[in-house]
């Protein structure tokens, strides 16, 4: 049996191609960020990390970036995301971001809820040494929308080493999908995109 599990997602990345990217980029509502992830994966992060700051994009790649490593922080839509098994499973929603992916560990250490987005609004509650991860905050939700609630149990202690294993998982994709596809770019600009990903997402 599968124990749940968490992982570092972007979401909804919806935005223009740049210019250096192939236009057949497939779209898909979330994207898993871990070494195992895909060149397409990685385009998907792309395109929304420069969409997200509002990066000009019809540029060279070369110019995007140097854009984009002026700025002293970026946003971009996502964090963590709670998995039952691959079919039942809790996303970031909106106005969540990946780069504060962190506050859900200081929140589980301090057993509090953290942000997790809004619309829906999922929240964790603790019950002894489990915590639970609800899809919606049922205080938000009518009597009709109950009935969809649901949440998704850790053991406390299980929550914590999978919280820690996110960023692992993150740090992997850093150094790994997404410094790979870069390098076979430009070799200076994958060396500087992995230091600024490091101060940007890895607190």
């Amino acid at each position: 049996m599968i124990k749940p599990y968490t992982k570092p997602v972007i979401t909804e990345p919806y935005f223009v191609i740049p210019s250096w990217l192939d236009e057949n980029v497939p779209y898909k509502d979330y994207v898993i960020l871990t070494a195992e992830s895909s060149r397409e994966d990685v385009e998907l992060f792309l395109i929304h990390l420069f969409g997200y700051n509002q990066i000009d994009v019809t540029q060279s790649l070369e110019a995007s970036c140097h854009d984009l490593f002026k700025e002293d922080g970026v946003v971009i839509q996502g964090g963590v995301a709670f998995f039952n098994n691959e079919s039942q499973f809790i996303l970031p929603s909106c106005c969540c971001g990946l780069e504060d992916w962190y506050e859900v560990l200081d929140a589980v250490k301090n057993r509090t809820s953290s942000w997790l987005g809004h619309d829906p609004s999922p929240e964790i509650t603790y019950h002894d040494n489990l915590v639970r991860v609800w899809s919606d905050n049922l205080e938000l939700l009518s009597n009709s929308d109950e009935a969809s609630l649901y949440y998704i149990e850790f053991e406390y202690e299980e929550l914590l080493d999978c919280l820690e294993l996110t960023r692992s998982d993150l740090e992997k994709f850093i150094k790994g999908p997404l410094y790979y596809w870069m390098n076979s770019k430009n070799g200076d600009i994958a060396d500087t995109m992995k230091v600024k990903m490091e101060q940007w997402f890895l607190k």
